[in-house]
């Protein structure tokens, strides 16, 4: 398996676009330790976290009076260190190598998060609400020891689940809560506006972030009058509508909503190539979460957004399945 790939299949990396993690790759150290050789030892600064390539790693606890035992063991694919690495703790247990290892080390040394936000700000972003994400998804094992009514909680949950510009639901609610609470048959439809960079282009940010709070509101009052379900922003100028109780028609006729909406939202411009004044339209995807996997129907009508996008837009793509 390549570094690429191995960095594709860790949770940690996962969500993160390809350039995102060609850059990464740059900033990886790749080093081998031999049987035996301690990796990280208990009081250590956390500076960086861990892949394992190739060998078998072991997490050892060190009481402080009473005999060492092995608490964790990894092995090919597996990643460690990346919660104390996130949280800026001390390394509170030791890590040695089982057998002859290889591991990938992000970030490698001198490098911080901090410097590499400077070079390459959106990639460092995305990683950070990867991290977020992972955090999240490690708070629910223990879930059951608090509860939810805390205020801090709800507070903390507004903060990470609710996006500021447009008002909508995070990718990282669509990660932690949506397949929870999902109930079948849910339409899942994913929205881009076409040209959104030629329109920031022409009508500056500022009004382009006016026109996403305004799909916003309109995703929401699409879900008020009649489905219920969340409007989600996933990243950018990507959106997305997820109904519960809801088959192909009632989701055709949801996208096809969306899209008439953005058109009236969207203003009209000379694109460079005719004369014609165009509304803003949009690429949309639209897949049925119905006795298979979320994740999958997700990522295939996600990509049936992009193909509509890159194809021109201004079209509805439906998920074979249906």
């Amino acid at each position: 398996m390549s570094n690429l790939q191995l960095l594709r299949s860790t949770e940690i990396f996962s969500t993160l676009l390809d350039d995102d993690l060609k850059f990464l790759l740059t900033r990886i150290k790749e080093q081998s330790f031999s049987k035996g050789e301690v990796i990280f030892s208990r009081g250590s600064a956390a500076i960086h976290f861990y892949i394992v390539k190739s060998g078998e790693v072991v997490i050892i606890q060190q009481p402080e009076n009473g005999k060492n035992y092995d608490i964790a063991k990894y092995i090919s694919g597996d990643s460690f260190g990346e919660f104390v690495y996130i949280t800026g703790s001390l390394h509170d247990v030791e890590a040695r190598a089982l057998k002859n290892c290889r591991l990938l080390i992000f970030p490698h040394f001198p490098d911080t998060l901090d410097n590499l936000s400077l070079e390459k700000p959106h990639t460092i972003s995305r990683l950070y609400l990867s991290f977020l994400s992972f955090l999240s998804s490690r708070l629910r094992a223990v879930h059951n020891l608090i509860s939810e009514n805390t205020i801090w909680v709800k507070h903390l949950q507004e903060q990470t689940y609710v996006d500021q510009l447009t008002g909508l639901y995070t990718k990282l609610f669509l990660d932690s809560e949506i397949p929870r609470l999902l109930q079948q048959p849910a339409a899942i439809i994913i929205i881009k506006p076409d040209r959104f960079k030629e329109l920031n282009d022409t009508f500056g940010h500022k009004a382009g972030d006016a026109i996403l709070g305004k799909i916003g509101n309109d995703l929401q009052d699409v879900l008020k009058n009649k489905y219920e379900g969340w409007a989600l922003r996933l990243q950018s100028n990507e959106l997305c509508v997820i109904c519960q109780k809801t088959e192909k028609t009632g989701a055709i006729e949801i996208a096809k909503q969306i899209a008439k909406n953005i058109l009236k939202i969207g203003p009209s411009w000379n694109k460079k190539t005719d004369n014609t004044k165009r509304g803003l339209t949009s690429s949309i995807g639209i897949g049925i979460y119905n006795q298979n996997n979320f994740n999958n129907i997700f990522n295939d009508t996600y990509t049936l957004m992009q193909k509509a996008w890159k194809k021109g837009g201004n079209r509805i793509c439906i998920h074979k399945s249906i």
